[in-house]
Order: C-alpha cells, then sequence, then structure tokens
C-alpha cells in the first residue's frame, strides 16, 4: 500500500484507492482531469520514406511519454473559479 500524499496541483489528499492503482501518481483525480493526466504523449512518425516519392509508405510510429509539468493552482480562489 502507498504511503499518502497531497496532490501537487491543489494540495489536496489524493484518494487512496487511486494511489493503490496508480502508486507513482503526483494528481488528485480533478486535477488529473483538468489537465489531461501526468504525462504528456507524443506520437513520433519513422522510416516514411524519402520526400517526393511516390512510393506507399508503411512506416511506423514512435510513442514517447514525458512527465507533465505541474503548475499549483491559487488556492485562495475558490474550487468552482479554478
Amino acid at each position: 500500500m502507498s504511503e499518502e500524499r497531497d496532490c501537487e496541483r491543489c494540495g489536496e489528499p489524493i484518494p487512496a484507492r487511486r494511489l493503490e492503482a496508480l502508486p507513482n501518481t503526483r494528481l488528485c483525480i480533478e486535477c488529473s482531469q483538468a489537465i489531461g493526466g501526468d504525462y504528456v504523449t507524443y506520437v513520433i512518425p519513422e522510416h516514411t520514406g524519402k520526400p517526393g516519392s511516390l512510393k506507399r509508405n508503411y512506416g511506423s510510429w514512435k510513442v514517447q511519454r514525458k512527465l507533465r509539468t505541474i503548475d499549483p493552482i491559487d488556492k485562495k480562489l475558490p474550487k468552482d473559479e479554478r
């Protein structure tokens, strides 16, 4: 079982069930939905052929995930104005 942690964005405690499912998460459910999760996903085309070629391209795709930068929200604002 994971230790109890606070959300890096809003400072509220992250629910224990979320920490069990995602032990490395840094966000509570509301903040994760608001900013799109802990990671940014990039899809990069590879082996796409030569420029100007009329050949069909059956290249591949490389998927990269990077940790998203999380900026804390202003705690002075009411929750419905965030």
